[in-house]
This record gives structure tokens, sequence and C-alpha cells, in this order.
């Protein structure tokens, strides 16, 4: 038995956001538009959906033509080359701009030369002072740190990694390895000790660069444990710098200096990111840094509308893509808005009174932290003036229409909302919004462009609208990895995404999607973590849009399959952790939630079990680990315990027991 998503959702969106009662013809992709058409393109008709879309395509079947028009568009300092994109035999069977050279550094810190007085950085630490760091503030910085990692010795082909908390530091020193050529790895200090040793000892940095602690809500934590402990167990680091209350006698009495950029190939190493870790050893993403901040340019300019001067936020840690997709935003022009500390402290409204304060035109948040607002009933268009506020975007997990409507709602009824998708794994968005379509509530706007974004069944067909299944990227984009560290032969980076058709060169990327009546796209979730009870295959976030109505019963809650050892068929079971932490739910409770779900998805979609926890598992950045779940209550153990909390885990490890007991024929 099949239910396509749309029965339940797609049908249901609303419309919030008209691209023709909002400027789209003077929008950054109106004038790319009119760029491209006038070096040959289209014409596209017009600056609507349906343009939208008839770019896209041009995007993809003319990939050589769209991303040498991205590069003059966006102004890429640089010597471009002849060659766009070549093809090579490795994955992920291509290479852009082989022959052109860049530089990172050069690139972010371009506006010094005419805006030199202007913001580019302003940085806050929960209820501090705001510090701000001009474009020429910026590029002493840089100089200074330059001067210092190359006194401690390093060099061209080092790795650089830090361990600091959201501050313009983390930045500078991006910056300032990349300038070198060092290759830059970075951790929020949320991360503990394993985890941390976990991905650094992959990397095998020369410099570590971190602080005595953090601030988080009303604690004060310190991290003077973990340094020990890696400066003990990371051979590789000979030196390691500490921070502390801002001062660094590491880069005491250097004076800044004109800085020099270095040219370097294109796909050169800019920086390593990591997987979660959840499900084993961590991956290590090696990424290009011409790659990396083309694709990024593309994002920021076509689907996000980032002009110059502009004051960008995104709620992020230096352990998230997301902090690194901030900090390239520089390379617009913008001004970037950091805020390291609890979203929630003193209260909810905590980043909306950093970001209204700073002239914030882009907020970006993670999803859960916009349910928490809704949660939280906050309505931040009534406390601050939000009319330079243009778009709200949310990233992170999956966004229901409740986070779309409260938006719409309490923020401002006419701002767009860019939902956008994508992974670490390619430190970008395979989708998200653009100026051209509406927004309707719960649905991603479409494909980024150069994107060929197709939702593939299990053998490789294509699937129409309200069919779920597999997100396939059928084409080569920039900022594909290029390799995983310590996979010389590509074996694992094949293994991981272009395995799962074999024969095909395609990315698949472990999301479960839908194509909407309205031409969008719906997530479901991660492909592992759908549920299939009763061969009805729904998204967890389906079931988490129907306990908005008991919102004041439940603290937080998770859905997962579990496969029932008599008879190897899954059941879904509902996790609520319970304001009470009570160890039961209450029957009303139970029949309500039924209820809701019976009614407004499908009767095979109702809890077989709904179980009291005192909390859910989540990875770092918020996320529901629903996998993670899924494993432990099948019996897999998992590593990283201490990630999620090892009380916690031990709790769903009994959970399994229970119900293996209880199903075990």
């Amino acid at each position: 038995m099949k239910v396509a998503l749309s029965d339940t959702q797609s049908k249901a969106s609303s419309l919030l956001w008209d691209p023709a009662k909002n400027g789209a013809e003077a929008s950054r992709l109106g004038d790319f538009v009119r760029f491209a058409e006038a070096r040959g393109a289209g014409p596209f008709g017009g600056y609507d959906h349906k343009a939208f879309l008839k770019l896209h395509a041009w995007s993809v079947k003319e990939p050589e033509k769209f991303w040498d028009a991205v590069w003059d568009f966006s102004g890429v300092i640089g010597d471009k080359g002849a060659k766009i994109i070549e093809k090579i035999k490795d994955v992920p069977w291509a290479r852009f701009f082989p022959d052109s050279k860049i530089s990172y550094a050069e690139n972010l810190l371009h506006r010094v030369h005419k805006k030199p007085d202007d913001p580019a950085i302003i940085g806050r630490t929960q209820n501090g002072p705001d510090r701000v760091l001009t474009w020429e503030d910026l590029c002493h910085e840089v100089s200074i740190w330059q001067q210092a990692l190359e006194a401690a010795g390093v060099v061209e082909g080092d790795r650089v990694a830090v361990y600091l908390p959201n501050i313009p530091e983390t930045v500078i020193i991006l910056l300032a390895a990349s300038n070198i050529g060092a290759v830059f790895a970075s951790a929020g200090m949320e991360m503990g000790q394993a985890d941390l040793i976990n991905r650094f000892t992959q990397v095998k940095p020369k410099v570590l660069i971190t602080a005595e602690g953090y601030t988080h809500g009303d604690k004060t934590i310190s991290r003077a444990a973990v340094i020990d402990a890696v400066r003990k167990e990371i051979e590789s680091i000979e030196k390691i710098v500490i921070l502390k209350d801002g001062a660094c006698e590491f880069i005491a009495g250097i004076e800044p200096q004109p800085l020099r950029f270095t040219r370097r190939d294109f796909n050169y190493p800019l920086y390593i990111l990591f997987s979660s870790g959840s499900t084993g050893k961590p991956k290590c993403f090696e990424h290009s840094t011409g790659g990396v901040m083309l694709k990024h340019l593309s994002e920021y300019l076509l689907h996000c509308d980032i002009h110059p001067g502009d004051r960008v936020f995104y709620h992020a840690t230096p352990s998230w893509m997301m902090w690194n997709w901030l900090a390239g935003s520089l390379s617009t022009g913008a001004t970037i808005l950091l805020y390291d500390g609890s979203p929630a402290y003193p209260d909810a409204y905590a980043q909306w009174e950093f970001t209204t304060s700073n002239g914030c035109t882009h907020h970006g948040s993670a999803a859960p932290v916009i349910l928490s607002w809704d949660q939280a009933k906050i309505v931040p268009r009534e406390r601050y003036d939000l009319s330079g506020l243009r778009m709200v975007m949310s990233t992170g997990a999956v966004l229901p229409k409740q986070g779309f409507e409260f938006i719409h709602s309490a923020v401002k009824q006419n701002v767009k909302i860019g939902s956008i998708s994508g992974g670490t794994d390619i430190v970008a968005s395979f989708m998200g919004g653009n100026a051209f379509t509406p927004t309707y509530a719960g649905q991603l706007n479409g494909p980024m462009l150069g994107c060929d974004v197709q939702v593939w069944d299990e053998d490789g067909k294509i699937l129409g609208a309200g069919e779920a299944g597999e997100l396939v990227c059928a084409n080569a984009i920039p900022s594909m990895p290029l390799r995983f560290v310590d996979d010389d032969k590509g074996e694992r980076y094949e293994a991981e995404y272009f395995e799962f058709y074999p024969g095909k060169h395609v990315w698949r990327h472990g999301d479960s999607i839908e194509r909407t009546a309205q031409g969008q796209f719906v997530i479901i979730g991660r492909s592992d973590a759908t549920l299939n009870q009763n061969g009805v295959r729904i998204g967890t976030v389906a079931i988490y849009d129907q306990l908005k109505p008991f919102a004041d019963k439940i603290k937080d809650a998770a859905a997962i399959d579990f496969t029932r050892p008599d008879n190897k068929q899954t059941i879904t079971v509902l996790f609520l952790a319970l304001p009470d932490g009570s160890n039961d739910v209450p029957e009303d409770l139970k029949a309500g939630i039924k209820k809701a779900v019976k009614d407004n998805i499908t009767p095979y979609a109702i809890p077989t079990e709904i179980i009291a926890v005192p909390g859910t598992l989540k990875t770092p950045n918020g996320k529901i680990a629903e996998v993670v779940m899924k494993k432990i209550v099948g019996g897999k153990s998992i590593p990283n315990a201490s990630l999620y909390g090892e009380d916690l885990v031990k709790n769903f490890e009994e959970i399994g027991k229970e119900l293996n007991k209880k199903y075990g024929g």
C-alpha cells in the first residue's frame, strides 16, 4: 500500500509569499537572468516560477555555460583559465575550472577596497556587548594571525584546527590559514572530548587554537580537561594556542602588514568538515577552495538575494557546515552577524534581540529553533523593527508547515522564507528558495541552479509529483568533496554516494523527498529514518505535525520504525518526553494522538507503541537523531554515546530489550 505525501501535506499547503508582489524582477536572480540572456542563453520568459524552471533546465543542460556565467556575474577575483569542467575517471567524475587560480581570502576581503570602514563582522556572546570589526580591522587581524601561524612553522599543506566558540577569531583564522595554504578544520566548544579527538586525530593538525571554555545559557563550561586530553592523544599537534578572555600571547606584539594574497589551484583544499559520526567513525570531507566558494556564491546571490552591505545571520557553531556557509558570505560584501550562546537565554528572543539591533536582512536558523519559538509563543514583529528583514532561512532538519506559518504570522507577513536542504558532505544545498517562486507552507521552492535534482525509486525510476523517493543529484556540482581523508583510492567516497544505483554516476544523498503538486519539494526525512508501517511510507515530520495540539503536554518527541523479531514487520514507535518527567504516557494523551494521526494522515500510520522517555537523542545542532535511536532500539551498539548522553542511550537500550521481549513471538 502506498499513500502519497501530497495527500496529507502538499494539497493543504497555503500560499505565503507571491513573487509578483515582491519585486522578483529587481532581485539578484533577475539581474542574472538578464546577464545570462545577454550572453545568448534563454530567453527565459520573465521572472516567475516558469522562468525559473527554464533557467534551471539551462543550468543543468549547459553546465559549462552556467558556471562560467556564475564566475563572471559574481565577480570572482582570479585567473579563470580556459576549461570550465574537466571529466575525470574517479569520484566525483568531474573537476571544475581545472586550470584556474584563486585566493579564498582575496575574494572574501575584497570589499575593504570600497568600504574599509563599514562593518565586516559583528559578534556577540550571550548578552555581552557587540564587537564590531570593520573590513580594514578584519584585514589587519588576518595579517596578524597569518604572521603568527607562519612564525609557528605553519606552511602550505599543513593543517590548522580550531576548537573555539562562534567568535570573530574563528573566521579570522580560517582566512589566515587559507592565505598560507594550510587546510582548516573547526569544532565548536560544545563538542565533547571523545568526539573532538575522533575528528582531529584523523586531520593531524600541526597547530590547535582553542579557548579555556565557553558560555551557554547560565553556565560557563571549562574545557581544560578536554584540551589536556587532546594534548596527550593527538601526536601531530606541535603547538596549542589558548585564547584567554579575548587576549592571546601568540599574536602579542605583531603589527599588521599589507596582505599579499597567493592564488592557488581552484581545486586546492580549503577545509575539512566532518559527518556526525553517529553511526560510525566520522567521515572527513576535504573540500576545494574554488568549488565551495563558487557554489556558495550561486546560493548567496541567485537564491538568497544577498547584496553588498546586507547583514546576514545564521544560527550556527563552528561544528556545523552552516558556520562555513555564513563565513563565506563575506564574499558578497555583506556583513556577517555571529552569535555565540544559547538561542533561548535569557529568553527565546535572544537572537532576535541581537539581529534586529544590527539591521539584519537575512535571518537564518535551525528548524528546531524555529519550532521552539513557536512553542514559546514569541512574536518578534510586535517587539522589533523588522522593516529591513527580507528573508528568513531554515535548515538542519525538516521545517514543517507550522514552522512556515509561525514565521508568516509572528515574524513578518511578506518575508521570503528560504528553507534549504543540503549537507556537510557538499557544504551547500541541493534545494532551496528563489525570488521567482511562490512560498507554500512546508515546501522548498525547488532545486538549486546547477543541481540536477531528481526523485528516484529504489530501482532508478524517476518518480512524478506526489511520489516519495530518493533524492538524487544526477550531475556533478563544484562543491562535491575532493576526497575523504585517508581514502586515497576514493573507495569509501564512491561506496557512500555513488554505488546505490550500480552503473550510474549519480549522487544518492540519503534523503527521502517528494515533488509536490505545486512543482516544489517536501523533505520527508532521512531515507533510513522514514516510517513504513503497514506498507505506508511517511516522514516522521508528518507524525510530529499532529502533536502540535498537545504541545502543553509534550516536552519532546521522536518517532522510529521498529522491526518485530517474530514476523519481521515494522511498527511505528513514538517516544514522548513529558513535562513532569513521568514514566507513563496518560491514556487520554495516547488516544488524542492516535485520533489525530488517524483523521489527518491515515489509520495505517497510527503509532503502535507510544512510550515515555526522559528525553530524545539529538545531534549537536539540535536535529533529532532518529536513525541513532532506531539502531539502539534495534539492538545495535553505537559509537560516541557521550555525543547524545550516555544515560539516555542506556534508556533506549532498555526500551529495545523490552520491545524485543514483547514481540519475540
